[in-house]
């Protein structure tokens, strides 16, 4: 086990690392905070799905600022919208438990903790005084980032805080046995980058990078999901041969596709689409583990101006059905859940949930709100053993938070 120690203190025990605050996370350099620097200090370093997914806006030139005290790490900031990440080697692959101890040494009612990829584990709010600790999993292998061809090897953990003031005060890392949760789909699915200072209702969100919110530390989430796959070019581009390489008996894999398959003449629903998912099924139980189809997420798409809802998708959800009933495949359908929720709340304020002027890409608002709806088909199924009946509420706020970073009201 490794051990992190942020906070000030005269002599660190034996064996645990002590981090100061000016210490940035660079290639090669073993662990750090990560900052506008780090970004600069290696090409892998500046893919945002090799780092912690958090970059700084083109508007955004000032460089975090990093203080400490006896309780820990903190970003020196007026605002919780600047993260403070940490990024550690690890030297090796595979899962581990991250275990993280926070410190707000004021009231902060709302703490986000992102691992990995910017994975949210954990939302809450924390008292004055309050010291905090959780346990997370995280997986760690190869990965195919966007725009690149070839494979980049990941040794590294990562942890974010978005918060106004909260410590990072202790960070323990070990190895971790436990089972997977594989993801495989689009860019509705993947681990999105956002940019700072954060906004989470402008900022693309992925289902997949909230689903371990909801999981409470039960598996290790791995999601080889990325923007503009297909069921043929998961397969065909190398992110599908990572993840078999890492599959085990009794892990799960979620397959999401159909929004970039319908583009595709070859791949309609009930010809490619369908034959790739059956090949995909079999050779998943092949590994021992447990495929499961999710139905391809609903856009916020309407005519005669919001009036009648157009489903784009509705062939592409009923052959995942139809696959389930037939091969005895356990699915999620997210495309009913979804469509329900948007035509509950109509065109106009169902776009709390979307990317601003985007109809297909959620944020993270939106992101938290179907990752819900998967988790609770995952129950449904009897895939997961949830610890709670119904999942938790996100709300976007009704009007911008975000304040101007030309005032200086960041920093």
């Amino acid at each position: 086990m490794t051990e992190y120690v942020f906070y000030h203190t005269e002599a660190v025990k034996e064996k645990k690392i002590d981090v100061k605050p000016s210490r940035y996370y660079e290639s090669g350099g073993g662990f750090g905070f990560f900052k506008e620097k780090s970004l600069k200090s290696s090409h892998s370093c500046s893919l945002p799905e090799l780092n912690t997914g958090f970059i700084p806006s083109p508007e955004f030139q000032q460089e975090i600022a990093i203080r400490q005290d006896e309780y820990g790490c903190y970003v020196d900031s007026k605002s919780m919208f600047i993260p403070l990440s940490f990024q550690a080697d690890t030297g090796d692959q595979g899962n581990y438990l991250m275990t993280i101890t926070l410190f707000a040494k004021e009231e902060e009612k709302e703490v986000l903790l992102f691992v990995g990829r910017r994975q949210l584990v954990w939302r809450g709010s924390l008292r004055a005084k309050e010291e905090w600790s959780g346990s997370f999993p995280v997986s760690i292998s190869d990965f195919i980032p966007r725009g690149e061809t070839g494979r980049f090897r990941d040794e590294a953990v990562k942890v974010t805080v978005i918060s106004r003031s909260v410590r990072l005060k202790t960070l323990n890392i070990e190895k971790w046995k436990g089972k997977t949760l594989y993801l495989a789909g689009d860019s509705t699915v993947t681990d999105q980058n956002a940019q700072y200072p954060y906004n989470p209702a402008e900022s693309y969100g992925g289902w997949g990078q909230m689903l371990p919110v909801f999981l409470n530390g039960n598996y290790a989430v791995s999601n080889h999901a990325h923007s503009g796959l297909t069921t043929e070019s998961f397969r065909s581009e190398g992110h599908y041969e990572i993840l078999m390489e890492q599959i085990s008996d009794g892990d799960v894999c979620l397959f999401q596709f159909g929004h970039n398959d319908q583009k595709v003449d070859h791949l309609k629903a009930e010809g490619g689409y369908r034959n790739n998912l059956i090949q995909y099924i079999l050779e998943i139980r092949e590994k021992g583990a447990i495929p499961v189809l999710v139905t391809p997420l609903a856009r916020n798409s309407w005519l005669e101006n919001g009036k009648t809802y157009n489903d784009l998708l509705k062939e592409y959800a009923w052959e995942v059905m139809k696959l389930s009933e037939s091969m005895g495949v356990p699915a999620v359908d997210l495309h009913e859940t979804s469509m329900e929720l948007l035509k509950e709340h109509g065109l106009k304020e169902s776009g709390r949930w979307f990317y601003p002027s985007d109809y297909t890409h959620t944020n993270d608002y939106g992101a938290w709100k179907m990752a819900g709806f998967v988790w609770k088909g995952l129950a449904d199924a009897g895939v997961i053993s949830p610890d709670r009946k119904e999942a938790p509420e996100w709300e976007p706020p009704k009007e911008s938070v975000r304040l101007s970073i030309d005032k200086g009201e960041h920093l």
